[in-house]
């Protein structure tokens, strides 16, 4: 499958760190086609020497307590679909600073996946989550607006469906990822329930990376001293490496 990939590295840290970032990811994708998208301080935005580059300031995006403030990714969303509009790409990788890619051939890997499995995005520990015990659907099902947010766009049949997948990374169509970022919240949704879900009720197919590599990709921990086990197990993208910029890895 061909495809134009636009990668997007979301970070906030300081400038050095992300120019070490920008040169690790170089190896495996177009740095031509690589956007950061900066959520921090102004001063350390504008020392990043990589010339594509936007930032963002959003409280959403600011969180501490992630899963109960409901952090949203909507203004990062919407900032890269304005960029997209001077872009060629196809396709869009969304990345947090501490997801390093392994393999020199990622967007390959990933438009195949996206081929074989049909499917409009790729998400980490993609399940569907409503009527269980998951502790997101748990904290939002008692407000009556998390139902209506899907209901007001659904396209399916069943709009009680309720999906979740990992936030560190995936990957879309550009139309896919351009449709959820016009998608209005009508009540704050966490990220990680937000994402999949308005892509299926937009009628998008959302579907896993392949099983072997959720192991590699997780929200708890640091994987920074396991990188070279990682790659020799296969592993295409490795999260989280908190100290990865701290120095180049190898």
């Amino acid at each position: 499958m061909m495809g134009v990939v636009a990668n997007i590295l979301l970070t906030h840290q300081p400038a050095v760190a992300v120019d070490r970032m920008v040169k690790w990811w170089a190896r495996c994708v177009d740095p031509t086609l690589l956007l950061i998208i900066h959520g921090g301080r102004v001063e350390d935005f504008q020392a990043v020497q990589h010339g594509m580059k936007r930032h963002v300031i959003d409280a959403r995006l600011r969180t501490r307590d992630h899963q109960r403030e409901k952090q949203g990714y909507g203004a990062v969303w919407r900032a890269v679909a304005d960029w997209l509009q001077g872009s060629e790409a196809t396709h869009v990788h969304f990345a947090e600073y501490d997801q390093l890619p392994l393999v020199n051939d990622l967007n390959e890997r990933q438009l195949g996946r996206l081929a074989s499995e049909d499917a409009d995005v790729l998400g980490y520990h993609l399940r569907r989550v409503d009527r269980t015990s998951h502790g997101h659907w748990e904290y939002h099902v008692a407000d009556p607006a998390f139902a209506e947010q899907w209901r007001s766009i659904s396209k399916r049949e069943d709009a009680s469906v309720v999906l979740s997948m990992f936030g560190s990374g995936s990957f879309w169509t550009r139309e896919a990822f351009c449709a959820v970022a016009a998608v209005e919240e009508i009540t704050p949704v966490y990220l990680e329930l937000f994402l999949p879900t308005a892509a299926h009720h937009l009628g998008f197919r959302v579907r896993n990376y392949p099983a072997e590599q959720n192991p590699w990709v997780q929200n708890l921990g640091d994987f920074t001293g396991e990188v070279e086990t990682a790659r020799r197990a296969g592993a295409w993208a490795i999260h989280p490496v908190k100290g990865a910029w701290d120095e180049t890895p190898s």
